[in-house]
């Protein structure tokens, strides 16, 4: 049986640039640091020789992981895809006031892809994306 969701792992192209983001930006706070070049790695993560960074930080009980792949370094997956092709990607952090939070973020300098829109039931939510072009959303119940 499946669980509870424990982490979100996303790539990013410079842990510097993407800390600045998660972590000052939005406010999640860091919990660890790891840093990996094994063969025992390499295997789990299907990549030879890799040399890796990570940083788990918290978003408010589940983990967001980025990882910077020193070595081999790869291409970025978010060069032209939309957010209807398979294989699209994006989590949700939720929010409580969505209006005042995008208007702080866009202040900042955060891209987003749409202001905050208000669903059928209630809901607001907005997609944003962080230095790497991955898609962020914000949710307000």
């Amino acid at each position: 049986m499946i669980g509870q969701s424990h982490h979100y792992g996303v790539t990013v192209s410079d842990m510097d640039e993407a800390l600045g983001f998660y972590r000052d930006t939005l406010g999640m706070e860091e919990l660890d640091q790891l840093s990996f070049a094994s063969e025992e790695f390499s295997k789990f993560v299907g990549v030879e020789n890799v040399d890796v960074d990570l940083v788990f930080l918290d978003a408010d009980g589940c983990a967001v992981e980025l990882l910077e792949y020193n070595h081999p370094s790869g291409d970025n997956a978010n060069d032209g895809v939309s957010n209807n092709d398979i294989g699209a990607a994006h989590f949700c952090l939720e929010v409580d006031d969505l209006d005042a939070i995008y208007d702080d973020l866009r202040s900042d300098g955060v891209e987003f892809i749409n202001p905050p829109q208000t669903l059928e039931n209630g809901a607001e939510v907005a997609y944003m994306y962080d230095p790497d072009g991955n898609v962020v959303e914000l949710l307000s119940e």
